[in-house]
Parts: structure tokens; C-alpha cells; sequence
């Protein structure tokens, strides 16, 4: 079973470990300071002042959330679902954003996660939300079509590297 937690100094090393398996693995969205406690308090204070809107320049207010499988206590991954879209948000990746560590992979906690994510849109009141995927990411729009996502279309965007990639954009209605 599957619980969304509210990021909290607390969780420190845990995020750390996540992290690491991350950061092992490929790049990492999330924030990456966390090497001294002054730098994860930044995180937890950044992370938490965006699901008030402050701080968040051009990017929605959002609220994150990391994932604990309450079975092993392990944190196994993050969720992030934005109010609302903005241009941006709207040409890319949508409402909802999710990630699930590496070792934990291939064992339904994406669906779960998402599933979860879309009740929590519900709850907010939203009539459909909009999910984007990296085009070779297969498990993704493999997870986001279970979940009700209806293929939009593609879209040709370019990474925080500078490189071209294409996005797939799907809608769920709630």
C-alpha cells in the first residue's frame, strides 16, 4: 500500500537514498541539494512555499508529495500535481508529474501512483488534467493509457540540455 507524505526534514536520509538511486541511474529532475542540513531545509522550504504559490516564477503552484511503501517503510518515489497550467505546463508536461526510484520499477507502483495522483485531482475539483511523457519512455504512456490517458499528440520540445525530444501529451478525464 501506497501513502502520499508531505516532505519533512525528518525524512532526510531517506530523500538522500532516493536521491542517490536517482542521481546513480541518469539525471534527476528534483532538487539535488542535499548534502548538508541547511541545503535540505532549502529543499523542504521550497517544495512546501510552491503548494502556497510563493516562489514558483513562471511555473504553477503545485504540491509535491514523496511516496512511502507502507509494507517495506521504503520511500519509493515523488509526486508533483500542478493547480492549474500554464503555457508552458499546457505545451509539455501537464498537470501531473511522478517518478519512481529505479529498484522499484516494473512493479505497478507507477499505476498506483498516478491512480492516486488523479483521485487527488478529483478532490481539487479538476475536470480532466493533462500528463506528458518522454516519446521513449514506453513504460510511462504505457501507465498513462491504463490510467484513462488519451493520446493528444506529439510534440517536438527541446531539454534542459539544449537537445530535441519529443513529448507525448495525454488527457484523462476525471
Amino acid at each position: 500500500m501506497l501513502k502520499f507524505i508531505w516532505p519533512d526534514f525528518y525524512l532526510w536520509e531517506e530523500y538522500a537514498d532516493l536521491l542517490d538511486e536517482y542521481t546513480d541511474g541518469g539525471p534527476w529532475t528534483l532538487f539535488r541539494e542535499y548534502a548538508t542540513a541547511e541545503e535540505f531545509e532549502q529543499v523542504i522550504h521550497r517544495t512546501n512555499r510552491a503548494a502556497l504559490g510563493i516562489g514558483v516564477g513562471e511555473h504553477a503552484p503545485c504540491v509535491t508529495y514523496w511516496v512511502r511503501d507502507m509494507e517495506t517503510g521504503r520511500l519509493i518515489g515523488a509526486v508533483n500535481i500542478r493547480y492549474y497550467l500554464t503555457k508552458q505546463g499546457f505545451d509539455t508536461w501537464g498537470h501531473i508529474g511522478y517518478g519512481v526510484r529505479p529498484s522499484e520499477r516494473r512493479k505497478g507502483y507507477a499505476t498506483e501512483i498516478l491512480r492516486m495522483a488523479l483521485e487527488e485531482c478529483r478532490n481539487m475539483k479538476m475536470e480532466r488534467v493533462l500528463i506528458g511523457c518522454r516519446d521513449d519512455n514506453i513504460g510511462s504512456w504505457r501507465t498513462i493509457e491504463k490510467c484513462g490517458g488519451v493520446l493528444e499528440n506529439r510534440v517536438n520540445v527541446t531539454d534542459h540540455d539544449g537537445e530535441p525530444q519529443f513529448i507525448r501529451r495525454y488527457w484523462i478525464l476525471l
